[in-house]
């Protein structure tokens, strides 16, 4: 791993800059893919071990064993596709005052290069989240995503998540129809995960607008228990209020209940919510077992070790342009995919 210069200029240095307030979204990283595998070679892997809940048999008493054969394991095997996202620092940036340095310039073009390298490296930092959050969002919808770009054929990455998992509600179920109960749909729901992947639900992530069907339920307004406030989201790392944090709305015995509202911006600069409105996620954050994957980083410079990243710069020899980019070979990967469920619910 090269060391770029990381943390060479605090925000403190580069005031009065105005940054925007929108977080690059890493909740759902953070609660359901917690873990980092790096591996040396291109390839992930890992063995899902086949569920095996067979009663003992009865024999007589001096008859000999039964033999169990046992389901054994299978070994699951993805090749990440590349995320390279690359910029040029020109000499129009570098002789020219950056955003929060004082009108007519006060830093030295050798330093205000390292600034915008620095800075280009951090926004490649937080495109590459929103990239895994996405992928986070599109496993804990369906349980797959597809995966496409440049040089990278169309890959659809199932993790075969039972199909009673994906629920879609319809006419006179939908929350907000009358004698619907979020409460109880939640209840059950709960209770279908725990029979699928029989690990307890702990966490239920939705958008505003679910939530709004939820908090109208009286049984949820009796059960639910605010005291614990934005601690929550706190020891997650995240801010309340500052757009793209979760915000904790409370909790019903040990399960955790979170809006999120993460957007993220398409190639025309137009928002794209990352929740679909009224969608319900849940699952069990130990049972889950999500983890980021990270397949050995193909580059020379980087001699083909193992890591989650790697930045480099270089200069083009005939044209004088400086370069500088952030490789990563990484794919979010659930051990078991059913501790979760996603609904539609409107």
């Amino acid at each position: 791993m090269s060391d770029l210069n990381y943390g060479t200029f605090s925000r403190d240095e580069l005031m009065p800059l105005i940054p925007s307030l929108f977080l690059p979204g890493s909740f759902l990283q953070t609660a359901f893919f917690p873990g980092v595998f790096e591996f040396d070679t291109a390839e992930v892997y890992f063995d899902r071990v086949l569920d095996d809940m067979r009663k003992a048999p009865f024999v007589a008493q001096l008859s000999p064993g039964k033999v169990q054969q046992s389901r054994g394991f299978q070994k699951e095997i993805i090749v990440p596709a590349s995320m390279k996202p690359k910029n040029q620092i020109t000499g129009k940036e570098v002789l020219s005052r950056m955003a929060g340095e004082r009108i007519g310039g006060e830093m030295s073009a050798a330093d205000r290069e390292a600034a915008i390298r620095e800075m280009y490296l951090l926004k490649h930092q937080e495109r590459m989240a929103r990239t895994r959050e996405w992928m986070a969002a599109q496993l804990l919808l369906t349980g797959q995503m597809t995966i496409s770009g440049d040089d990278y054929p169309s890959t659809l990455v199932n993790f075969a998540r039972t199909g009673s998992l994906t629920k879609t509600l319809l006419t006179t179920d939908r929350w907000g129809e009358a004698g619907v109960s979020p409460y109880d749909d939640v209840d059950s729901w709960m209770n279908q995960v725990g029979e699928a992947a029989g690990s307890a639900v702990d966490i239920v992530v939705m958008d505003g607008l679910a939530w709004g069907y939820i908090a109208a339920d009286a049984k949820v307004e009796k059960a639910l228990d605010t005291t614990l406030g934005q601690t929550a989201a706190i020891t997650l790392g995240y801010t309340p209020t500052v757009p793209g944090a979760p915000v904790f709305k409370g909790r019903i015995g040990g399960v955790e209940f979170y809006v999120y509202n993460a957007l993220d911006h398409d190639d025309r600069f137009a928002n794209v919510k990352l929740i679909p409105d009224n969608t319900v996620l849940m699952g069990s954050r130990a049972g889950y077992g999500g983890h980021k994957l990270c397949g050995v980083i193909e580059h020379a410079e980087n001699h083909y070790q193992p890591g989650e990243f790697f930045p480099h710069e270089w200069i083009d020899p005939n044209t004088g342009a400086h370069w500088v980019e952030t490789i990563t070979a990484s794919i979010l990967a659930p051990m078991r995919v059913n501790a979760s469920l996603a609904a539609t619910v409107r």
